[in-house]
C-alpha cells in the first residue's frame, strides 16, 4: 500500500514594514521622543537676571551688596528685566523694591545730581535703621518742638563711629543723598546742636514735604 503524498510545507514570511500595528508602534515611539525633547528644551529656557538682595527704598543708589543673580523663566517678559550683562550699580531705583524682587528696567534711573550728607545720631534715636530704608529726619532743640527736617529720604549707608573725634561714643553716621535745599536744612538743624531723631517709613506712604524750620536760628540746643 502506497503512503499518501506529504502536504507541502508553508514558509514563514518575514514581517512586512507595511504592517499597520508595527508602523503605529514606531510612530508612538517617535512622538514620545519628540515630546520629551520638547519638554527638556522648554525647561532649559531659564535666564539669569538681577534681583534685589534686600529691601531698597525709592532713591537708593544701588551697590553690589544690593543685588544678587536669579535664574528664572521669563519667556516674553524677559526684555522687561535686567540681565547679568548689564551693570545696575550706581543707578537709582525709582520705586520701592522688596527683597528677592526681580530688577525691572523701568524701575532704574540715572543718579540725579545730589549732595551726600552725614547725619550724626545716637543709636537710641535711630532704631534699627539700615541701608535701603526710607526715613524721616526730625530735629528738636531747647525751646523748639520736634520739626521734620527731611521726609522719606533713602538711607545710603550707616556707619558706626567711635573715638574722641566722633559725635559721641558709638554714634551713628547715617548717610543720605539729597538736593542742595534739603542739605541746607540738615546743616541748619545741626548748627544749633539740635537733638536728631530718625523714624523708619514702612510701606508706600503718600508723598510728604517737610515744612519750614521755624527754629533753625533760635535756641542754643
Amino acid at each position: 500500500m502506497t503512503d499518501p503524498p506529504s502536504p507541502a510545507g508553508r514558509r514563514l514570511k518575514p514581517p512586512s514594514w507595511l504592517n499597520l500595528r508595527l508602523l503605529g508602534g514606531v510612530l508612538l515611539v517617535l512622538l514620545s521622543v519628540g515630546a520629551g525633547a520638547g519638554l527638556l528644551s522648554s525647561a532649559d529656557r531659564s535666564v539669569l537676571v538681577w534681583a534685589v538682595a534686600r529691601d531698597v527704598a525709592a532713591g537708593t543708589v544701588l551697590t553690589s551688596e544690593d543685588l544678587r543673580p536669579a535664574r528664572v523663566r521669563l519667556f516674553e517678559s524677559a526684555p522687561g528685566y535686567l540681565d547679568l550683562d548689564a551693570v545696575p550699580t550706581g543707578r537709582t531705583v525709582s520705586r520701592r523694591l522688596a527683597e528677592g524682587e526681580l530688577l525691572p528696567v523701568a524701575a532704574l534711573a540715572a543718579a540725579a545730581p545730589g549732595v551726600v550728607v552725614n547725619i550724626p545720631v545716637p543709636p537710641a534715636n535711630a532704631p534699627a535703621v539700615a541701608r535701603g530704608q526710607s526715613v524721616d529726619v526730625w530735629a528738636a532743640g531747647k525751646g523748639c518742638g520736634p520739626e521734620r527736617v527731611l521726609a522719606g529720604v533713602p538711607v545710603q549707608e550707616v556707619r558706626t563711629e567711635s573715638g574722641a573725634l566722633s559725635a559721641g561714643a558709638g554714634a551713628l553716621q547715617v548717610v543720605v543723598r539729597v538736593g542742595p535745599a534739603e542739605a541746607e536744612r540738615v546743616l541748619a538743624a545741626l548748627s544749633r546742636e539740635a537733638t536728631i531723631r530718625l523714624t523708619v517709613v514702612e510701606g508706600d506712604l503718600a508723598a510728604r514735604v517737610a515744612g519750614p524750620l521755624t527754629c533753625a536760628r533760635t535756641g542754643d540746643g
